[in-house]
């Protein structure tokens, strides 16, 4: 049976095979690379897979859009709210790496191990860098990454939106621009022409008047206007 290419396997000048993966991030958030090496490109791919305890049978494609969120604290609940509003998903568990209940599965670097099951995850951790760190995670390991936007939140049909974002209910977001992975908490405003960086997070009730421009991982407090 042909190999299949996978990403990060590659020969060598040397001669030899080498299977590359993610083992770590550092603390500005860039993956850090390990590797296994072998004398066959069959010998690194089941290297890596013993690793990981992934299987080498390729698996059918998932047919249901299972959710897995990172982070079980109180925005992770109110994401899971929402989540189960949109009717979109049929299963819903989280990772924690702390808190512990029914629905937490695991650990936040564990989420590869339950691809096959939760095709789509969430990051639902509040501290900036942290939630960088876990997307980037997910994003290495091409996990569908939706957006969790709540049906009671006002949202311009010109506003450009990125990837995995927190709107939570009564926020409002005018002709704006909203980066990656960013957080609005409820009743948060964000007025015309502004553009909100990654990883940032607007807390309740806070303010962004008119044409500002918010750098990534930035906070706005509590009834900050900004």
């Amino acid at each position: 049976m042909e190999t299949k290419k996978l990403k990060g396997v590659y020969k060598r000048n040397d001669g030899r095979w080498e299977a590359r993966y993610v083992k770590g991030y550092s603390a500005n958030g860039r993956a850090v690379y390990g590797a296994v090496y072998g004398q066959s490109e069959e010998e690194v791919i089941k290297k890596r897979n013993e690793l990981f305890s992934i299987t080498e049978e390729v698996k059918p494609a998932p047919v249901k859009m299972n959710l897995l969120i990172l982070g079980a604290g109180s925005h992770g609940r109110s994401v899971k709210e929402i989540a189960e509003s949109l009717r979109v998903f049929q299963k819903i568990s989280f990772l924690d790496d702390n808190e512990t209940g029914e629905d937490i599965i695991g650990k936040c670097s564990e989420a590869l191990n339950f691809k096959y099951e939760y095709p789509c995850a969430f990051v639902a951790i509040g501290n900036n860098e942290i939630r960088k760190k876990y997307a980037n995670f997910l994003k290495e390991c091409n996990f569908l990454i939706p957006n969790i936007i709540s049906p009671a939140a006002n949202i311009s049909k010109d506003a450009k939106i990125g990837e995995g974002v927190a709107i939570m209910p009564q926020s409002t977001v005018n002709n704006a621009e909203i980066g990656n992975f960013c957080i609005l908490a409820s009743n948060s405003l964000v007025n015309y022409g502004c553009t909100i960086g990654s990883y940032s997070h607007i807390d309740c009730g806070g303010i962004i008047q008119k044409g500002k421009k918010l750098p990534d991982g930035f906070m706005v407090g509590s009834r900050d206007v900004f």
